[in-house]
Formats: C-alpha cells, sequence, structure tokens
C-alpha cells in the first residue's frame, strides 16, 4: 500500500513538472496540459486529440489554438508572461517572437527566441507599487475628507431643521402682523375714500356754479382769437405783396431790410404764409362759416369744467402766440412806412404802406370791440373768478380743506395713512421674504438630491473653475456652469444642474444660453477621487456640449473603520412635518 501511494505521488509530481515547463502556460490551466493515459493531449475546446509531443512545436493543431501557448503558430492562441516581481500578463500569440519588446510581458519572455527583451518586472513593479501607494494615499484623504463632508452634512441637516422651524414660526407670526396691518390700512383707506368722496362733491358742485361764467370767458377768447388770426394773416399778405411785387431796379435798403427780415420769419414758420393766402381766397361768407364751424367743435367742451378750462389754457397760449406775431410783423412795416424813399415810384411799396395804415385803423376799431364786449362780459371779473374757483379746486384735489382738517384730524389723517401703508408695504416685504427662506429650506431638505448621505450639502453652490486661456471655465456644485470670456469678462450661462448622471458620480448641467444655430449650451461633469475639489480640463466633443474632468471627495470609496464604512454612519432621515398650510 505504502509503494503503491508512493508510485502514485511520483507520477503526479512527474506530471505537474511536465506541464509546469510548458512555455507560455497559464498555470491556471496547467492541470489541462497533462497526456491521458494514451499520452495524448486533447484540445481545450474538446475538439480534437493530439499527441502529446505535438503541444508547442510551433505548429497549429487545435482549432482554438490551445496546443500552442508557447509560440505563435495560432493566431488566436495566448501566451502567458509571468512577469515576476510586477503583474502577470497574457498576450496574444502573434506577438511571441515578433522582434518587439511588448510592455506587457515586461519579463521578456515572449521574445525567448532571440533573448533580445531584458527582464525589466523588478524595477516596473517597484515603479507600479509606488504609484499604487499614492494612490491610495489619494483615496484615503479623499475618504477621509467625504466621511468629514458627510459628517459636516449631518450637523448641516440638523441646523436647517431648526432653521426652518424657526423660520416656520416667524412666518405665522409676519403672517398675523400683515394681516393686522391691511387691516389698519384697510380703515384707514376708507375713512380717506370718504373724505376724498366729500371734496369731490364741494369740487363738483364749484365746477358746476363757475362753469357759465368759465363757458362765457372761452367765447370770448374764440372771437378774440377770430379776429386775431385775420389780423396776422393780413400784416403776411402785406409783407408777402412786397416782397413778390416791389420794384428791385430801386434798390430801395428799407425794402431790403423788410424782404430779409421777413424771410427770417417766413423760414420759421413756412406754413403761415400759404395760411393766408388760403384764408383770403375763401372769401367772408365761407370765412364766417369756417370760424362758425370751429365755434361749433369747441364749443362741444362747453359741458365739461376741466374739458373747457382745458380749452382756455390753449387759446391762451395761442393768444399770446398771435400777440408776438403781430408785433413782429407790424414792426417790419411800421419800420418799411418810416424809412422806404418816397422819391422811388414803386407802388407796391406804397400800396403797402397804404395798407398797413388801413389795417391799423381796423385794429384799433377790433381792439376797441374786444374792450366793450369785455367790459360788458365783466371778462375780468370773470378772470378772476374762474382763477379763484381754479386754486381751490386744485387744493381740493391735493389736500384736504382747512376746515376739513379742523374736524377731522387733516393732515394728521394723511400722515397716519402714509404711515400705515408704510407698514402695511413693510410688514408683506418681511412675510415674502420669511416664505422664500421657508421654500426654500423645504426644498433643500425634502425634495434636493444631494448624494449619498447628502455628502453634496456642505458644498452645494460651491464653485471651482479652470483657466483654458480664451476662456476661464467655471463650475457650481449642484448650482449652475458657465462660460467666462478671458477678454471681456462676459459670460455665457452653460446650464443648471439637471440631476445626477445615471452611471457613476457624474453631475448634468443642461438649458444654458442657446448656441447660434444650435443647440442650448450643456455641461457634463464625472469625477475622479481625491481631498480636493479641482476642475482638470474641459473638452468641447460636440457643439455647445461640454466635457468637464473633475475631482472631489465623492467619488472617493467610504473608509471603513471597524468594518463599518465611515461615510455610512446610520441617520434618520428627516420627514417632512406634517402641518396645516400657513
Amino acid at each position: 500500500m505504502l509503494v503503491r501511494c508512493s508510485l502514485l505521488a511520483l507520477l503526479l509530481s512527474s506530471v505537474f513538472a511536465k506541464s509546469s515547463g510548458i512555455r507560455g502556460l497559464d498555470p491556471q490551466l496547467a492541470s489541462k496540459y497533462v497526456p491521458d493515459a494514451s499520452g495524448n493531449f486533447l484540445c481545450l475546446d474538446g475538439s480534437l486529440s493530439i499527441p502529446f509531443s505535438r503541444v508547442n512545436d510551433d505548429y497549429c493543431d487545435c482549432p482554438d489554438g490551445s496546443d500552442e501557448p508557447g509560440t505563435s503558430a495560432c493566431n488566436n492562441g495566448t501566451f502567458y508572461c509571468a512577469n515576476r516581481g510586477h503583474i502577470p500578463a497574457r498576450i496574444p500569440s502573434s506577438k511571441v517572437n515578433n522582434g518587439v519588446c511588448d510592455l506587457e510581458c515586461c519579463d521578456g519572455s515572449d521574445e525567448y527566441g532571440s533573448k533580445a527583451c531584458p527582464d525589466r518586472c523588478l524595477e516596473l513593479g517597484e515603479k507600479a507599487r509606488e504609484e499604487e501607494r499614492v494612490l491610495a494615499l489619494v483615496r484615503e484623504r479623499g475618504g477621509r475628507r467625504k466621511a468629514e463632508l458627510v459628517g459636516r452634512a449631518r450637523e448641516l441637516r440638523v441646523e436647517k431643521a431648526g432653521e426652518l422651524r424657526e423660520k416656520e414660526g416667524l412666518l405665522a407670526e409676519a403672517e398675523a402682523a400683515l394681516a393686522r396691518a391691511e387691516e389698519l390700512k384697510s380703515g384707514l383707506e376708507e375713512k380717506e375714500g370718504e373724505r376724498a368722496r366729500a371734496r369731490e362733491g364741494r369740487a363738483s358742485e364749484l365746477r358746476e356754479s363757475r362753469l357759465p361764467e368759465l363757458v362765457a370767458y372761452r367765447r370770448f377768447l374764440s372771437r378774440e382769437l377770430h379776429r386775431m388770426r385775420a389780423h396776422r394773416d393780413a400784416l403776411i399778405l402785406l409783407l408777402r405783396s412786397v416782397r413778390t411785387g416791389h420794384n428791385p431796379e430801386y434798390s430801395d435798403a428799407a425794402v431790403s431790410r423788410l424782404i430779409e427780415e421777413y424771410a427770417v420769419f417766413t423760414d420759421a414758420y413756412p406754413y403761415l404764409e400759404a395760411a393766408a393766402l388760403e384764408n383770403a381766397a375763401e372769401g367772408s361768407k365761407a370765412r364766417v362759416e369756417r370760424e362758425a364751424a370751429m365755434d361749433r367743435d369747441e364749443g362741444a367742451d362747453d359741458v365739461d369744467f376741466e374739458k373747457c378750462r382745458s380749452a382756455i389754457d390753449t387759446f391762451v397760449n395761442e393768444r399770446e402766440t398771435l400777440s408776438e406775431d403781430i408785433a413782429t410783423l407790424s414792426l417790419l412795416l411800421a419800420a418799411l412806412r418810416d424809412g422806404y424813399n418816397k422819391n422811388y415810384h414803386d407802388l407796391q411799396v406804397k400800396a403797402a404802406v397804404v395798407g398797413f395804415a388801413d389795417y391799423e385803423a381796423a385794429r384799433e376799431r377790433d381792439l376797441a370791440l374786444g374792450e366793450a364786449e369785455s367790459r360788458e362780459a365783466d371778462i375780468d371779473g370773470v378772470r378772476q373768478r374762474v382763477a379763484e374757483a381754479t386754486a381751490a379746486l386744485d387744493a381740493l384735489v391735493e389736500s384736504p380743506p382747512a376746515d376739513s382738517a379742523s374736524a377731522t384730524g387733516g393732515d394728521n389723517d394723511g400722515k397716519e395713512l402714509a404711515d400705515a401703508r408704510s407698514a402695511y408695504w413693510a410688514a408683506q416685504s418681511k412675510k415674502n421674504t420669511l416664505s422664500s427662506d421657508v421654500s426654500d429650506l423645504k426644498t433643500l431638505l425634502y425634495d434636493t438630491d444631494l448624494g449619498p448621505h447628502d455628502v453634496y450639502l456642505a458644498v452645494k453652490g460651491e464653485c471651482v473653475s479652470l483657466d483654458t486661456g480664451e476662456y476661464t471655465y467655471e463650475v457650481c456644485l449642484l448650482d449652475r456652469a458657465s462660460q467666462i470670456s478671458n477678454k471681456d469678462q462676459s459670460r455665457q450661462d452653460l446650464g443648471a444642474f439637471a440631476g445626477f448622471a445615471a452611471t457613476g458620480n457624474g453631475h448634468r448641467y443642461e438649458g444654458g444660453a442657446k448656441c447660434w444655430n444650435g443647440p442650448e449650451r450643456s455641461l457634463k461633469a464625472s469625477f475622479a477621487c481625491s481631498d480636493e475639489i479641482t476642475v482638470l480640463g474641459i473638452t468641447e466633443p460636440e457643439k455647445c456640449e461640454y466635457i468637464a474632468r473633475m475631482t472631489g471627495p465623492f467619488a472617493c470609496d467610504d473608509i471603513i473603520v471597524g468594518g463599518e464604512p465611515v461615510a455610512a454612519v446610520q441617520q434618520q432621515p428627516l420627514k417632512s412635518p406634517e402641518h396645516d398650510e400657513l
């Protein structure tokens, strides 16, 4: 029995020794590279059995290439590089003895034919292990920073929940204060409305009592304006006759001055001469009809005190303009009358001088007529009474009358209402601010995805940037992303935070400014583990669609302490409180 066991052990030892000596063989497959009882090798796909001696004979027998693990005979085979001191590797059999030192086979075993490739595995292994130590340190620091963020998030959540409760209490108080302020304001406004209605009643009585005199004054002014317009037309026609009909051979200095100065007037008011010619051509009957039509149109305002007063203001302004024009044109003709050369037989000039004398006589008659009408209608008294009524009306509109002030408080009431309105708007503003704060806090605590264990709560809104030369890119975590021109500091919106990526720990920022002839700008951010939040690089693979490579502790694994992840401290999530709507 002992002998039989010894023989079996010797046989197994021989088999493993034989298989372990096969070049390019993956140790995990060593048990399959043992000759069967007939001394044959079964291809790994089971398709063919060949003599074991044909393994690694540099001829491909097996369809799956498994009989040539150490040669390049099979284009679908695999060569195993032991790479002692580094990481083992597997390369396609086609790379065996191809004259190239493959990095995957740092031990050079793939070029055993030429032995041209040195064994660099110890050197590369040490370098890889050093890099791994550095990465492990980065991951450890990042994991600890992540744990700090989670711890701070827990504290912040408690703080924000307390702040929410406090703000909700303040909001309830602010709403009650607003209701009181609105009630006070409404009561004072009602009183002010009553006083305003009383003032309007007095004003209406005053307008009604003074309207007949106001109408009489307007009609007096209308008649006066008809006469003054005719006077200006007459002067314009006399001056035009000199300009167009004088004899230029006389070279009269007074005539030249008149023509020159009249040209200044017509250049400033070119339409007046055309209107004067048109009115002169219509005849007296047509003129009377035209003026009567104007009176009828203007009389439509005689039923309304304010419209009538407005019409009077317009008439007074026109009267001033007419007076200035008549004075200016009269001076021109008076200068011609006094200065023209009487030795010249210029018929048109002499006719104008005679015409001016006739005009002055007609003007005097019209002025006398106007004065008679004014005395008969007591226009000076009407003007005085209308002015007094207007002042009284303005006082009623602008402020309460004196007797009302003494009876109801007057200015004190107005100040009280103004103060009540100011208090109301201040209460409204305070309530709106608190309502917005409560809404924001609820959204943050109950409706915002802040990542696993609220890891982003402590850094939400924190901004990091990268200067790429032409632009600086800024990413504000869970908020917005922007592209800032380094030339003029103009800012393009790359979108608002739209959620986390479907896989991994990336961010999506969408709905940014629309590109010219393109889509809305957007940015996708991916993170590598680090204890610092940074932007490593920005690319634009598609028009206005940006990719940001970033670092941050969010991408780091949790640190395991005592078999439990530090960042996975159990916490009871805060639930939205049940309460009535505020």
